[in-house]
């Protein structure tokens, strides 16, 4: 056979670039995937950034936590204190009619020689003065001048107590220094000095057993709270007022 009837082969151009293999296609494929996916991994100083910045907006969080668990806890304990207190005091409370001002008795009192009293003579304002015998008017007058609140508090005006410590502190003077902020009920505890009657045994002179009476320590103040909250379980408004 001669070279002219041989059969020439095709012309292909060459490849520049190989062809990778199925495999290889794969694994690169993967691998693209992979890098779009991914993030760029944040430098070491800004990770630490990060971390101050989760700590200081965690810190008020654990600080109020603590506070309000440690606050409810408290706030049951004076509860449960001071419902004890009263309940005590409420125990020893004697009948409204008792509690009447002993000045009803006679305005001069005889004693002995001994400082017992054996009688008593005239008759003080033409006998007791209750809130029934005087005139609604001047009843009125005096809720309206000392505890507006009196008939819708129960025995204490925390709304009171912080205007008269307002008005106190802009004074100039203490919190407990002036206007005290004392509900009617209050006045009235104070009145009876919380239920310990006047014992010549204890006291030098009835001079002195009245200025107990009239302390202003914050310790006294919490104990004629608490003997108001007693007298509003005890007795109704028309008697305490009496």
């Amino acid at each position: 056979m001669s070279d002219a009837k041989r059969k020439k082969p095709k012309l292909v151009a060459e490849r520049r670039y190989a062809q990778p293999s199925l495999k290889t296609g794969a694994k690169n494929s993967v691998k693209t995937r992979v890098d779009k996916k991914t993030k760029p991994s944040a430098p070491k100083n800004d990770t630490w950034i990060w971390r101050g910045i989760r700590i200081v907006l965690w810190l008020p969080k654990l600080v109020l936590s603590l506070l309000w668990a440690f606050s409810w806890r408290i706030t049951v304990l004076i509860s449960l204190l001071v419902g004890v207190a009263v309940l005590l005091n409420y125990r020893t409370l004697p009948g409204a009619h008792q509690l009447l001002d002993g000045r009803a008795r006679g305005s001069v009192t005889l004693q002995d020689r001994y400082s017992k009293v054996f009688a008593w003579r005239g008759d003080q304002y033409g006998g007791r003065v209750t809130a029934q015998t005087v005139s609604h008017h001047l009843r009125n007058a005096v809720i309206a001048t000392e505890d507006r609140r009196f008939y819708s508090h129960f025995g204490i005006s925390p709304r009171g107590i912080a205007s008269a410590v307002r008005i106190n502190l802009r004074e100039g003077r203490g919190p407990l220094s002036g206007h005290g902020g004392s509900t009617i009920t209050q006045q009235v505890a104070k009145l009876l000095c919380l239920g310990h009657p006047y014992d010549a045994t204890k006291w030098d002179s009835e001079a002195l057993y009245e200025a107990d009476c009239r302390k202003g320590s914050i310790w006294r103040k919490i104990r004629e709270a608490i003997f108001a909250l007693s007298l509003e379980i005890k007795y109704t408004k028309d008697e305490i007022i009496k």
